[in-house]
């Protein structure tokens, strides 16, 4: 039975601990520092106080939040499982986490959510966030955003030829993720083509590998994970020229007008500036994917000045 509406502890990993990722189809490559590990353990310490009243204040000093989403999307965010059955998540958006409750001081809870329920849970809380989330002008209708704090790629996962334009879905079967911009870019630039969703990105990695489907359109480094688990897939990439209006910078994303979203923006600039997101990103996904002092594709906030 799937753990994904429940809180998941995060617990000390002993040494020897194995990465699982997409519920045992992807493994990590490479291994989470020390400094990561300690981070999630000791910044999201579980809390009787809900901290809204400090939130609210706009100081986030002691205030209690919670974390929301998919925790089956490597390398961002995925269940760890130590040798003694003990579970943590970790990944590149819980490092980010981490960081952030380090430097702001306040604690957080993790609760894993479908996609879809991610998005329902954030419109009914003021002290609830998500991350890898792409603005566009319909979710800030409802939500507000940091600017971003990663730049992603459009992959391609087949068992076929490696797929690196856009035009080449034309006539594809293809699986997105219900709802993801992933979705809504493969509907624009790919309407006739034969097109699936489904609720996670597992789901999706299942009916490539069974042959039911030719292509999951999905996020480039889940995509890369997926195929280091899974030799026999090929993962392509399309060239951010051809996905640009419809895939932006990875952003944090809360309700509209949570009080918390300002202190995280500005947050993300510093750890933008001295280079620590680029050394996060390194670690978790590659050096491909730093920022390299280039940030100005970050963007800025959408929240509105008071």
């Amino acid at each position: 039975m799937s753990h994904r509406n429940k809180q998941v502890p995060f617990t000390s990993s002993p040494a020897g601990h194995q990465a699982m990722t997409r519920r045992g189809f992807l493994t990590l490559a490479g291994t989470a520092s020390a400094l990561a590990l300690l981070g999630c353990e000791k910044d999201s310490e579980p809390s009787g106080d809900t901290g809204t009243t400090d939130a609210a204040s706009g100081d986030l000093s002691g205030a209690k939040l919670t974390f929301v989403g998919d925790d089956a999307f490597a390398p961002y965010r995925f269940v760890e499982v130590a040798d003694d059955g003990s579970q943590k998540v970790v990944g590149l958006d819980v490092a980010v986490a981490d960081e952030m409750a380090s430097r702001l001081g306040f604690t957080y809870d993790f609760e894993p959510q479908d996609f879809s329920a991610t998005l329902a849970s954030l419109q009914g809380s003021d002290t609830s966030f998500t991350m890898a989330m792409s603005s566009n002008p319909e979710r800030e209708q409802t939500y507000d955003f940091t600017r971003g704090y990663y730049q992603p790629l459009v992959g391609v996962l087949t068992l076929g030829d490696k797929i690196e334009s856009a035009d080449a879905l034309a006539d594809l079967s293809i699986a997105c993720t219900t709802g993801t911009v992933q979705n809504k870019f493969v509907l624009s630039v790919a309407p006739n083509a034969d097109i699936h969703t489904y609720d996670g990105g597992d789901q999706c990695l299942q009916e490539v590998l069974a042959g039911r489907i030719q292509a999951y359109v999905c996020d480039g480094a889940e995509g890369i994970a997926m195929q280091a688990a899974n030799p026999d897939t090929t993962i392509g990439f399309l060239p951010r020229t051809q996905t640009s209006d419809y895939v932006g910078v990875y952003r944090i994303m809360a309700k509209k007008g949570a009080p918390f979203v300002s202190a995280f923006d500005a947050c993300v600039g510093e750890m933008l500036d001295d280079g620590t997101l680029d050394a996060l990103i390194a670690q978790w996904v590659g050096e491909d994917f730093v920022w390299g002092g280039s940030t100005a594709d970050a963007g800025t906030s959408t929240v509105s000045a008071s």
